[in-house]
């Protein structure tokens, strides 16, 4: 049985930084990826990770400290993530911008988009199919071996229930039947990406509900298995990282709609009921995280439009439309450039069965399926004229009424970047069973950790793969014994 001083579960953030962590240590370690590419997971293709207290950001002078992001995530997170755990990791920042400027990728740290008071992300300049071969180029220099791939599927664990290995098996054509090879460690990291490719665990958690797979489908929620079956325990934060670019429908054929932004354009949403069910501003200005909350809860939603907000993208931005709120901080930042508003995507919409038109509210009512709309955009519409949202407290220059004909709907469904939920471990990312005790020689970090993610998301952008790139670091710190 080969042996090796670390086995990693995974090729994405938390599993490279691990991998960076060991060899720097001298330890031998081997990355196992499902993947045929190294291009495979979320990380190789985000936008970039939120950091704290690194050089770019002392180059800009708009330096995070470590404290004012973990209290800002923390305060957040409302008590439900681990707070060691997210001290920890947010703690590593500045490594983390060691180990990608080593490999040569270039960043740039990003404007605040979202108005939450500081520029913690850093946006990754080196393009998509150059910055993780660059990644492994440089860990393969420092004698970590990866495997392509190649599926692992149990954890191997002796009398006492220390992990001791895991059983894996090559992909490639022509091997599937071949038995599964047993490969010996004394630490396993899982970070497989979590379960946004398994519908079964996305039903389970978060109901019967479709979500559209924007990141990997290869995150099925193997890894997250696998620490159940040797004695792990889930902690209890579930949910899903939205779109922030627009709606989704599964429907959809031959590329995304224009249409689908109306999901995020701040205008009136409707259920299956055609009830209003939340403030439509939190789409506009948090879609990654209470926003997309939100719609969650609903599964399946409706924008409402008349043919003046419908037409208003042929003729300037939504911030035009709603008329150029200076307190308005998303609509300056995400929503003052034009959309690409595609006059046949009508047409191909209402074929293809995820949208309607028609002259009068009771025909749009009728051909949707929602008995209560018309009262609902009559409600709407007086609290409009009034500039008030006595319901749900919506800013009044959102408040826009639906009143010229024809009128427009158009359905969505969930979409995500990736999965929040996983594994329950202690602050160095080591799982932990039922009581609490450490399952010795096993790690989760990543989206397979589900101690250190909160619902709904956090709300500053690039904290899901900041996490995930620097838990990989306060795991691979544990097994290098750089802390006890």
């Amino acid at each position: 049985m080969k042996k090796y001083d670390v086995i990693i579960v995974g090729s994405g953030a938390a599993g490279m930084m691990a991998a960076w962590k060991a060899a720097k240590a001298g330890l031998t370690c081997l990355v196992v990826e499902k993947g045929k590419s190294i291009v495979s997971s979320n990380a190789a293709r985000c936008g970039g990770p939120a950091l704290a207290d690194t050089r770019l950001q002392e180059t800009e002078q708009a330096t995070v400290t470590v404290e004012r992001l973990y209290s800002y995530m923390y305060e957040y997170s409302r008590g439900t993530v681990h707070a060691g755990l997210l001290r920890n990791a947010i703690d590593k920042g500045r490594e983390v911008e060691t180990a990608l400027q080593e490999a040569g990728i270039e960043m740039t740290l990003m404007e605040d988009t979202y108005g939450v008071g500081f520029r913690a992300r850093h946006f990754f300049r080196t393009p998509v199919q150059q910055r993780w071969q660059m990644l492994q180029d440089l860990l393969e220099s420092l004698g970590v071996t990866f495997c392509l791939h190649t599926e692992a599927k149990r954890l191997l664990q002796d009398a006492n229930g220390t992990i001791r290995g895991v059983a894996v098996r090559n992909l490639a054509e022509g091997r599937e039947e071949e038995p599964e090879e047993e490969l010996a460690a004394d630490s396993i990291l899982i970070a497989t990406g979590g379960y946004l490719g398994s519908e079964e665990m996305i039903r389970e958690h978060l109901g019967d509900i479709h979500v559209g797979a924007l990141g990997s489908r290869l995150s099925d929620g193997a890894g997250i298995r696998m620490v159940l079956e040797a004695g792990g325990i889930l902690d209890r934060n579930w949910g899903i990282c939205t779109n922030e670019f627009g709606g989704y429908h599964s429907k959809m054929k031959k590329g995304m709609s224009s249409n689908m932004y109306f999901a995020i354009g701040g205008g009136l949403l409707v259920d299956r009921n055609g009830r209003r069910f939340m403030n439509e501003q939190r789409m506009s200005d948090k879609p990654l995280s209470l926003g997309g909350e939100s719609t969650v809860r609903e599964g399946h939603y409706y924008a409402v439009l008349d043919d003046e907000y419908y037409h208003a993208l042929d003729r300037g931005t939504l911030y035009d439309y709603y008329g150029r709120p200076e307190a308005w901080h998303a609509g300056r930042t995400v929503h003052d450039c034009p959309q690409n508003h595609r006059a046949e995507d009508l047409e191909k919409d209402i074929e293809q069965g995820y949208a309607a038109k028609a002259d009068t509210l009771a025909e749009l009512a009728k051909k949707c399926g929602l008995p209560r709309l018309e009262e609902t955009v009559a409600e709407y519409n007086a609290m409009c004229d009034r500039g008030y949202d006595g319901r749900f407290g919506k800013t009044a220059y959102l408040m826009k009424p639906v009143r010229k004909a024809p009128f427009y709907l158009f359905a969505y469904e969930q979409s995500a970047w990736c999965t929040i939920g996983g594994v329950k471990t202690d602050e160095y990312c080591r799982a932990l069973t039922p009581s609490g005790q450490v399952i010795a020689g096993l790690y989760v970090a990543g989206m397979d950790n589900g101690s250190c993610y909160c619902v709904p998301y956090y709300d500053n952008e690039g904290a899901a793969v900041g996490i995930a790139f620097t838990t990989g670091l306060v795991a691979g710190e544990h097994i290098t014994g750089g802390v006890s």
